[in-house]
């Protein structure tokens, strides 16, 4: 059975919101460009991949067996957040590094999503 999420719904958004700022500035660098669609792309499988099972289960059984694991989405986050701003910062927020920033949302949202998922299991225990 397919099992729609909040989290499905913000790949897709996300998905949908790269294509169109790919398609919307068409004098950006081809490898921005590029790296925007394959942002979308990514995001539209993950957005696939979150309606089966399997998705929750894998991340259940990783957590599981190392419990210590439910740190490491935390951490992803975190330097993400950091590695982002000093980006920003230090390109003086441009329209490109805006842009570059848009294509790590994917794994904000991918380890946001592990971290609500281990929520629930505990909540549930």
């Amino acid at each position: 059975m397919k099992r729609f999420t909040l989290f499905t719904f913000l790949y897709l958004a996300l998905g949908v919101c790269l294509t169109a700022i790919a398609f919307g500035y068409p004098n950006l660098p081809s490898g921005l460009q590029t790296s925007l669609f394959a942002s979308a792309g990514a995001s539209y499988l993950v957005c696939l991949f979150s309606t089966f099972p399997f998705w929750r289960e894998a991340t259940l059984r990783v957590y599981r067996r190392r419990n210590s694991a439910i740190i490491l989405p935390w951490l992803v986050i975190g330097v993400n957040i950091i590695v982002t701003i000093w980006e920003l910062q230090s390109q003086n927020w441009t329209m490109e590094a805006i842009l570059q920033v848009f294509t790590r949302l994917l794994i904000v949202l991918i380890f946001a999503e592990i971290i609500v998922i281990t929520w629930q299991v505990n909540s549930e225990h």
